[in-house]
């Protein structure tokens, strides 16, 4: 039986997914919008629940997508009495993130699988990785404090998520510190401990 490749699963699966709900999105906030809709209550209600789900499961590619954040005009729409289809530079940016950052979980989760990649990357690399990754676990919570912080309820419920998302990178990256830590004072032979 061949093994499952979770570096390819992962993105495509969260792909359909945050595309999926992209689509559904503008349908079910025209559902719920009073007629003559204020700004207050676009900025109350939008992005609608459906959205705020596939943001926040899908955080860390938002915190890719930052420099891309505001670059909403459309590069493709379509425009119905039913349906409204609207795709940004920034919802491009969104996807690539998702793809990028879900492909890096898979990745994660295959080399778990096989133990005898442990010690294929040099010293300089293992840091390198975990110090970015950390950099990126401080940035993903600065961005989620600065959502949760909003004064519109959509953006505190992705911050959250955000928050959620930040601390468990931080863990994990920590943690790799940690075991690295380790791995290299028992290769050298080393009596000392943490």
């Amino acid at each position: 039986m061949k093994r499952m490749k979770w570096k390819w699963v992962l993105p495509v699966a969260q792909l359909v997914l945050a595309f999926g709900c992209h689509l559904y999105e503008p349908h079910e906030y025209r559902v719920g919008r009073p007629g003559g809709a204020s700004t207050e209550y676009f900025f109350q209600h939008s992005p609608a629940l459906i959205g705020r789900i596939s943001r926040g499961i899908n955080f860390p590619a938002l915190v890719l997508d930052y420099p891309l954040q505001d670059k909403t005009d459309a590069i493709y729409s379509n425009n119905t009495e039913f349906t409204l289809i609207w795709i940004s530079l920034s919802d491009v940016g969104f996807f690539i993130g998702i793809v990028i950052f879900w492909h890096w979980v898979g990745g994660v989760f295959e080399r778990r699988k096989q133990e005898g990649l442990r010690g294929t990357r040099s010293r300089e690399m293992s840091i390198a990785n975990l110090v970015c990754g950390n950099a990126f676990a401080v940035l993903t919570g600065i961005y989620a404090y600065q959502m949760s912080s909003s004064r519109w309820l959509p953006q505190r419920q992705i911050g959250i998520f955000g928050l959620l998302w930040a601390a468990v990178l931080l863990i994990y990256f920590v943690w790799g510190f940690a075991r690295f830590r380790i791995s290299t004072e028992a290769s050298r032979g080393s009596g000392r401990t943490l």
